[in-house]
């Protein structure tokens, strides 16, 4: 596989300095104010894409990344925030499916009758599970469990625009979408690249865990990216 493009993604610049600095051959583009940078790893051809944050971001860059460099896999990386206990810092995430955990229905209420976010029900778009490259997911947790020192775990990454830090909402959050992590961009590009038919998957390392009140770790994104370089080398991939 070593003749095939892949396309890395990361939302912000921790998540996406380390691989630019490895690239050789390195060569920047910017497309609709998106950062993108080709050039080889370990001999692989590589796009790296700084999405920005969001799930509007990560959507627009994932659609500008397939149209214009047309990469055989994409591979969506970054920090999460755990959503259960038994998960902590360093844990890294496998994306076997993905779901939008932001959006629901609500049921009516007249002035002065206040707001209830647990009466809301997830809607249609909550309900489209989008599902990862099931070649992509066996690779990548075979390598990951002989190589990694901390626990892996491969289910259903949380995405959406909220920053979730109240312990009796993701408590609700969990128990609707019995999902591991949260994160505000892989639903984006889960649900492109699978419009476009390329084989995607999201990797996530842990940074916090409002649970068990273990605080915002953001070095953990460096952390992923020299395993994942790790992962580069020792593949024909």
């Amino acid at each position: 596989m070593k003749n095939k493009t892949i396309l890395i993604q990361g939302a912000m610049d921790i998540e996406v300095e380390y691989f630019i600095s490895q690239l050789e051959k390195k060569e920047k583009h910017i497309i609709a104010e998106y950062e993108f940078y080709t050039g080889y790893i370990h001999a692989q051809k590589i796009i790296i894409s700084k999405t920005l944050v969001g799930v509007i971001n990560a959507t627009t860059a994932t659609t500008i990344g397939i149209i214009a460099f047309h990469p055989d896999i994409v591979i969506n990386q970054g920090i999460a925030g755990a959503h259960r206990s038994s998960i902590h810092i360093g844990d890294i995430i496998i994306g076997e499916k993905c779901c939008n955990i932001n959006a629901y229905s609500m049921p009516t209420k007249q002035e002065g009758h206040s707001s209830n976010p647990f009466e809301w029900e997830p809607n249609k778009r909550a309900k489209n599970i989008q599902l990862g490259d099931k070649a992509l997911i066996n690779t990548f947790k075979d390598f990951f469990e002989s190589n990694y020192d901390k626990t892996i775990y491969v289910g259903t990454l949380g995405s959406g625009d909220v920053f979730n830090r109240e312990f009796d909402r993701i408590s609700w959050l969990q128990n609707q979408f019995n999902h591991l992590c949260e994160d505000m961009e892989s639903i984006g590009t889960y649900s492109v690249c699978n419009r476009f038919q390329v084989p995607c998957i999201g990797i996530r390392i842990i940074s916090n865990n409002e649970l068990t009140n273990e605080q915002l770790d953001k070095e953990q994104a460096i952390v992923l990216q020299k395993f994942l370089i790790d992962f580069l080398q020792s593949k024909a991939f």
